[in-house]
């Protein structure tokens, strides 16, 4: 895996989700900081895109540049109903939670429940698949198009 250093300060607004997954994946993975457990070439689905978003990201780099933008949209507060339910099938967790925060532009409150499929290998994350309802967003921040904006710039 590449080291690329990562200003954590820029995504604050992520921080309990961040948290939330360190703690739920420790011992499973490698890595001090949340964008650390994932592998170079790892994919992130997003089976419920919103519109104008892309349905997958590729590779670490894509993720840490597509969140950089998600405090532009969303405050989170904090994370609840947390779960961790491992599986039959080698190096997948499925991990259930809740997200509670404040639309930035909007200040309208968002609350989302997550279900995200894990796939591990060599202690790295190598595939992430969310489930969200792309709805509960669209309404906290006020349309889809100022995701796509604040997230996706050059999609």
């Amino acid at each position: 895996m590449s080291e690329t250093m990562v200003d954590y300060a820029q995504f604050r607004a992520l921080g309990p989700f961040m948290e939330l997954v360190e703690e739920s994946l420790a011992g499973l993975t490698d890595g001090e900081h949340y964008f650390d457990l994932f592998a170079d070439d790892v994919v992130m689905e997003f089976l419920y895109a919103p519109p104008g978003t892309p349905p997958a990201l590729h590779g670490r780099q894509a993720i840490i540049d597509s969140f950089r933008g998600y405090g532009r949209i969303i405050a989170l507060e904090r994370m609840s109903d947390s779960k961790v339910y491992p599986t039959t099938t080698p190096d997948v967790v499925i991990l259930e939670y809740a997200g509670h925060g404040t639309g930035v532009a909007t200040g309208r409150p968002y609350h989302q429940r997550y279900v995200s499929i894990v796939t591990i290998r060599q202690r790295r994350i190598v595939h992430w698949r969310d489930y969200s309802n792309p709805l509960v967003v669209i309404d906290t921040i006020g349309g889809a198009q100022e995701m796509t904006k604040a997230m996706f710039p050059s999609a």
